[in-house]
């Protein structure tokens, strides 16, 4: 529901940083967000291994999972054009990556509140982004 609620107000460009536990529904969002962006559902899986899945809906998607890697950098992993192009880069693991304090993101992160309930907190790091978390309080809130 929420992926598919900022796919809405994402225009292209946006980079978005997944953090949470294993399993708490990074790439379950990610299915809702392709959802929003007229892609099928069921072609989203955990890149976990192939670390890069494209996608081409409304606007294309760039699903980056780092799970496999200890840290990472963006040159040392040709990140760059993916998470700064037109499209939308949605990184699980974000955290993971050496720069991440560095760049203009809005991070996603989902954390267990119960069994069977998630908590998903946006917030942002710059303005580009500021203005999407915002969009997302008045039209959702």
């Amino acid at each position: 529901m929420w992926g598919r609620r900022l796919a809405s107000l994402l225009e292209g460009g946006e980079l978005l940083g997944l953090i949470g536990d294993l399993g708490a529904g990074k790439t379950c969002f990610i299915k809702g967000l392709a959802q929003g962006l007229s892609l099928r559902e069921e072609d989203i899986l955990s890149p976990t291994f192939t670390l890069i899945q494209e996608h081409r809906g409304r606007l294309q998607l760039f699903h980056i999972d780092l799970y496999r890697l200890d840290t990472a950098s963006l040159d040392d992993l040709g990140l760059r054009e993916y998470l700064f192009s037109e499209g939308i880069a949605a990184v699980e693991w974000f955290e993971r990556l050496r720069e991440a304090e560095e760049i203009d993101f809005l991070a996603v992160r989902i954390s267990y509140s119960s069994a069977n309930s998630r908590r998903i907190e946006f917030s942002a790091a710059g303005e580009r982004h500021a203005a999407v978390v915002e969009k997302l309080r008045n039209r959702f809130a």
